[in-house]
């Protein structure tokens, strides 16, 4: 019996260090010839999207800088849940220089959260509006 637990605590041990932490979200290509851009960068403009999971996986944390040249920023996060489509969006006024938002990959009511399970094909897509009146579109596949 002692056995089974020394056994079983080393496996519990190595999971937690080996269990990786942290995920990346990267930039999927654009098709060419498309009107709106995925690099939104200029002598006078230069806007910043930083996807990151949170430490328990649960919620993909946004952090926007460089908004003081944007009109709109809009924002969708869909992703599957056993086989369901979901998701979760929403805007950010240009009254400050930057932002954050957290999108929970579930719901929540009356402070009490219900998270998914099974997370698959999870994509943000970021839109700006720029104060010289062109619109920009970055996208992101996060792997969970």
């Amino acid at each position: 019996m002692q056995r089974i637990l020394k056994v079983a605590l080393i496996i519990i041990i190595l999971l937690i260090f080996f269990y990786p932490k942290n995920a990346q979200a990267k930039l999927l290509p654009q098709a060419k010839g498309k009107t709106v851009g995925t690099s939104v960068k200029s002598s006078s403009l230069s806007f910043s999207t930083s996807p990151r999971l949170r430490a328990d996986r649960k919620a993909l944390i946004v952090y926007f800088s460089n908004l003081q040249n944007t009109t709109s920023v809009s924002y969708t996060l869909t992703y599957q849940t056993n086989g369901q489509q979901e998701g979760a969006g929403g805007t950010i006024s240009s009254s400050g220089s930057s932002a954050s938002r957290e999108l929970l990959f579930g719901t929540c009511s009356k402070n009490v959260c219900r998270y998914h399970t099974n997370i698959t094909n999870a994509k943000l897509e970021v839109r700006y509006s720029s104060t010289n009146g062109k619109t920009y579109l970055r996208r992101y596949r996060i792997k969970i």
